[in-house]
């Protein structure tokens, strides 16, 4: 689903940001450059500064390095991916668009600039906020299970404990991008480039990706003799790709532990192409 603060950035961003025309020769050398969107450019409320803050904290714990400059929270965001493009209306306009580079005959694997990930396995501090972000997408997981997607409705969600088990970064060369875009002849290019020089939208150049969690919780009330003899012994299912995956699992401790193998993009970096 589209998380709600991702569009109110480009909304507000979308009244503030200068048009600029890519011209009619899209093959011409352009004098380009990227500028970085801070989220200065709106009034985030108490939920988003919490939810920002935990996370940077978390990142900077994890990977023992500062976080990126101009960083915005996504919330749980798992349709959204670097390089795509985004505005106000939707996340990754550029979804089934192929970027190919057929001047140098390869994909565009060589403008990732860096690629870093850790295993932390460490409880994230959950703010009510943050509790209920995760509490929602728990319940949606379980709803693709006919089996178990009555299981929130027994669950404590106020003792609900959530670990974070690896955090992945990459980021793109936004000066390696400029120059493959001005010198290339593919059409899916062209046409890449054309979108990013609209004014309404921005490219997704740095993120931070949660490789999936685990949630414990308490239960309030007994589970059927079914369902225990069955979590007992651990459950999966598949989620809509065959890569995703929830696991449960019935601890000793009357406590129910939930694992999810999914990608979720948490923080990322925004650039706004502009003609100088």
């Amino acid at each position: 689903m589209v998380k709600n603060y991702i569009l109110m950035v480009f909304i507000i961003m979308g009244t503030v940001s200068t048009g600029c025309n890519s011209g009619n020769d899209n093959n011409k050398y352009q004098n380009l450059k990227f500028e970085s969107v801070s989220d200065s450019v709106y009034q985030p409320d108490e939920n988003y500064k919490q939810g920002l803050a935990t996370w940077k904290q978390y990142y900077e714990h994890c990977m023992n390095q500062p976080i990126f400059a101009d960083a915005f929270y996504l919330q749980l965001q798992d349709k959204i991916n670097i390089g795509s493009i985004n505005n106000e209306h939707a996340t990754d306009i550029t979804k089934g668009l192929k970027i190919l580079d057929t001047a140098n005959n390869q994909n565009l694997f060589h403008l990732l600039a860096i690629m870093n990930s850790a295993n932390c396995s460490d409880t994230l501090p959950l703010s009510n906020h943050l509790r209920k972000d995760f509490y929602a997408e728990i319940t949606e997981l379980l709803s693709m299970s006919p089996e178990y997607k009555g299981l929130p409705a027994i669950f404590d969600s106020t003792k609900m404990n959530i670990r974070v088990g690896t955090l992945y970064y990459d980021a793109l060369r936004p000066d390696t991008l400029i120059s493959t875009l001005n010198r290339t002849t593919d059409s899916s290019l062209i046409r890449y480039k054309e979108l990013l020089l609209r004014p309404e939208n921005v490219l997704l150049a740095q993120t931070v990706d949660m490789i999936g969690f685990s949630a414990a919780f308490p239960l309030k009330s007994k589970l059927t003799n079914e369902q225990e003899t069955a979590l007992k012994k651990g459950v999966s299912f598949s989620l809509n790709s065959s890569n995703d995956k929830v696991s449960l699992a019935l601890l000793s401790n009357n406590t129910i532990r939930m694992q999810v193998n999914k990608r979720y993009t948490v923080l990322g970096k925004f650039l706004k192409l502009k003609v100088s």
